[in-house]
């Protein structure tokens, strides 16, 4: 009887470890976060489907944004004006830095999670045949389509990206420009979701936004890693405004030494306005 009674045991244990192996495996292989839906509502929501954490966590992020955004807008006077001015505002849990050390990479919010983005696409804008993040994120995603673009000619390596001679503008400014909704009609990307880009255009940057922000919500990208290069404080200034109008946080800030001490490389999220709107004294959004 005792016997019988161990052999039933070591059964029901079995099946028991059985059961919790299938789940962990079920779980793991899963592009489902762990969390449940319901415990992770709010961010979903508010990052537009990218994170998902407890509402407790997330409503944390709101008090940090705040705080650091009514620093940011104090606009300090500095010799070197990045060290006075915009720093991040909002955090990833696990930011990732694509490309090579020194100049040439920039840093992606929670790489991981464009894993379960089967259609993931990539814009890296500016590249003067610099292709180490092109290469890098194709490897460790290598199911993301990533297409460059530079108004010079240059050849991505294989199986990497597609390359495209042209320049960014708004079809008239600069000459023979393209607009971003143009590029993303030819590319028939106009029912996609950009999830990076990485742009880097040698000052550029100041009159290029503003013809971007001027696109269509749905296709203004989910990330923007963008090197920021001297300029007018008041110029600057606009340029993060632009930003934070449209809902980009800053997640990362990093000197770029080997250009000099005035030029800096910033990765930005796009979050849904809600986030903003929720805030305990909502800041003034578009």
């Amino acid at each position: 009887m005792e016997l019988r009674f161990t052999g039933v045991m070591t059964t029901i244990s079995l099946f028991t470890v059985i059961s919790i192996l299938f789940f962990w495996k079920a779980q793991s292989c899963s592009r489902t976060p762990l969390l449940l839906n319901n415990d992770c509502r709010l961010s979903l929501i508010e990052s537009d489907n990218f994170i998902c954490e407890p509402d407790a966590v997330w409503n944390e992020r709101k008090t940090v944004y705040q705080t650091q955004d009514k620093e940011n807008m104090k606009k300090r006077n500095s010799n070197i004006f990045f060290l006075s001015n915009w720093e991040p505002n909002f955090h990833c849990s696990h930011a990732r830095r694509i490309g090579e050390m020194g100049d040439g990479g920039k840093w992606v919010c929670d790489l991981y999670r464009l894993k379960a983005r089967p259609n993931c696409l990539i814009y890296s804008v500016g590249s003067n045949g610099e292709f180490s993040f092109e290469v890098h994120m194709k490897k460790v995603m290598p199911h993301c389509e990533i297409h460059t673009f530079d108004q010079n000619r240059y050849n991505c390596p294989n199986n990497i990206c597609v390359f495209h001679q042209m320049t960014l503008g708004n079809g008239t400014d600069p000459n023979n420009s393209k607009s971003w909704t143009t590029i993303l009609e030819e590319l028939g990307h106009t029912q996609r979701k950009i999830d990076v880009l990485k742009i880097d255009i040698e000052g550029g940057e100041y009159s290029f936004f503003p013809f971007l922000m001027q696109s269509p919500t749905k296709s203004l990208p989910q990330q923007i890693l963008v090197e920021v290069h001297p300029n007018d404080p008041n110029n600057i200034h606009a340029f993060f405004e632009l930003l934070r109008t449209y809902h980009y946080v800053i997640f990362n800030k990093e000197p770029n030494l080997l250009a000099g001490d005035e030029f800096f490389e910033f990765s930005l999220s796009k979050l849904n306005s809600e986030f903003f709107n929720s805030l305990p004294t909502n800041a003034t959004k578009k």
